[in-house]
């Protein structure tokens, strides 16, 4: 079973923390090439060593590629979620600087941040 989890970090380190989250895939892409090459060999089999073609085999590798081709897709799909969000917060956090003190804005009254 999958959870999703929530935590925060600075303003600043959200880029640099979606690329951390990106790097837990790592494992998984290269689980993905090895399956990919394998699969390939699995289904020409080696002339060199004289060996045939292997399906059963092929076909096991191919179940296991596309789970970890998934887990690498939900990663990604994580991480655009995150880049997504932090630019529509810099953007919001924009227009309300381009809005001088008191102005309506198309929400209510423009928000100021304390701090």
């Amino acid at each position: 079973m999958r959870v999703k989890l929530s935590y925060t970090v600075d303003e600043e380190d959200v880029l640099a923390e979606a690329a951390k989250i990106l790097g837990l895939s790592a494992d998984d892409m290269q689980q993905c090439i090895r399956l990919f090459q394998g699969v390939q060999g699995d289904l020409t089999g080696d002339p060199e060593e004289e060996s045939v073609a292997n399906v059963h085999l092929a076909l096991e590798k191919i179940e296991e590629f596309r789970k970890a081709l998934l887990n690498v897709d939900t990663r990604l799909s994580e991480v655009v979620d995150i880049i997504s969000a932090y630019e529509d917060y810099k953007s919001q956090k924009a227009r309300e600087r381009r809005q001088p003190p008191g102005a309506l804005s198309d929400n209510g009254p423009a928000l100021s941040e304390e701090g």
